[in-house]
């Protein structure tokens, strides 16, 4: 089994958490009407998972909103739920996250920071469900077929494929074939290596990718596929890269 190491705020802590959450949900929202109007459009991005993490299973369902606001304005809008299925209650359990997160950006990169809070849930109900608040900090840079990537996250869970903290490097052999290597921290101290490429192919008219990742580490290794459909249109998987996060 995994080990669990996560701060449980207070229940007022917690509610708090989430209404300022769900105030930028709302201001994210109008924004994107607003937005809209001005003919800038919303990206919706849907994931779904799977991969053996030390031999068992690990299930991904993630959602995200991009509203770019204007041309160094965007917000986001990300939930992430991860299954860990062991075959015993004692030890399988969900995590979800919710947050928001809003960027500063430009045709050279990007820089971010957002508010969130992550829940952890066993499949044993004699197990209380425990809370953590999420602090994350983005920054990425291009740089032609480069794009460097460091990503800070505050909570000592973290078993999704967004949000661990990490820092590499991307490397475009065409706009729709990408290949990333990055050192993460995940699950408290636990430090290791993530390998990843992700494809856009054409026969979907660039509406889906598909991304292989490895993880391994002292603690534990992964392995898995994501697969990704996006509902606005068609564009390289280099350039939504750089247009969303």
């Amino acid at each position: 089994m995994i080990p669990v190491t996560i701060a449980i705020p207070s229940k007022s802590q917690s509610g708090y958490v989430l209404t300022v959450i769900s105030r930028m949900f709302v201001v994210s929202v109008c924004l994107g009407g607003y937005a809209s109007a001005e003919s800038v459009s919303p990206n919706f991005a849907f994931g779904l998972g799977y991969g053996l993490l030390n031999e068992q299973s690990l299930m991904n369902i993630d959602f995200k909103i991009n509203i770019p606001i204007n041309d160094s304005l965007s917000t986001q809008v990300l939930l992430n739920s991860n299954y860990h299925i062991t075959g015993s209650t004692t030890s399988t359990f969900a995590q979800s996250e919710l947050s928001s997160n809003w960027f500063l950006n430009n045709d050279h990169g990007r820089l971010g920071a957002g508010l969130g809070i992550s829940e952890l849930e066993y499949m044993d109900a004699r197990v209380e469900k425990q809370s953590d608040v999420i602090l994350q900090i983005i920054g990425e840079a291009f740089v032609g077929n480069v794009s460097l990537t460091t990503n800070y996250v505050s909570t000592q869970m973290t078993l999704s494929n967004i949000t661990s903290s990490r820092i590499g490097v991307g490397y475009y052999f065409t706009d729709n074939l990408r290949s990333s290597i990055y050192r993460e921290k995940y699950n408290g101290d636990s430090v290791g290596w993530r390998l990843e490429t992700a494809f856009q192919p054409a026969i979907y008219h660039k509406m889906g990718s598909l991304n292989v990742i490895f993880r391994t580490s002292r603690e534990y290794d992964y392995a898995g596929i994501m697969a990704e459909y996006y509902f606005d249109y068609a564009v390289s998987l280099k350039q939504r890269e750089r247009e969303f996060h």
